[in-house]
């Protein structure tokens, strides 16, 4: 590896994508490389903004109530940006089903990587999200 190779990389990065493979597949982790190699800078910064500004509104919701209307907005939210996310990823428009919600919330509740990316913000929120998502899915997308 080059000197101005190895100033790009991140070691963070490079232990996600080797768990993605492990996960699925090198097919479907190289398929999602290449989308996103594909997308402008307008819409990768677009993806970061919108992922953070949605983030940073999971990272205050573990006191709200899964039911209340604020918490079912940030769901809802969330529930947009990942739509927003995956149709720029594939190129085509993405909608989210009540199963494939409810496969979401369970692999922020359940799956390591996914429950420590919501850890970050206390713990439980993975399980509190996830809960939210839940109640959000048989709420209003059977």
């Amino acid at each position: 590896m080059t000197t101005e190779e190895n100033e790009f990389e991140n070691p963070e990065l490079t232990k996600q994508e080797q768990l993605a493979r492990e996960r699925v597949g090198d097919e479907k982790v190289d398929e999602r490389l290449e989308q996103l190699a594909n997308l402008s800078i307008e819409d990768t910064m677009a993806m970061k903004e919108k992922a953070d500004a949605v983030m940073a509104q999971i990272a205050n919701c573990k006191t709200l109530n899964n039911e209340s209307a604020e918490m079912q907005s940030i769901v809802q939210q969330y529930l947009m940006y990942s739509n927003f996310a995956l149709s720029k990823l594939q190129g085509k428009a993405v909608v989210i089903d009540h199963d494939r919600f409810l496969k979401m919330a369970d692999s922020i509740k359940n799956d390591s990587d996914q429950k420590a990316a919501f850890e970050q913000f206390g713990e439980g929120t993975a399980a509190h999200f996830s809960a939210a998502m839940a109640y959000y899915a048989e709420a209003n997308l059977k």
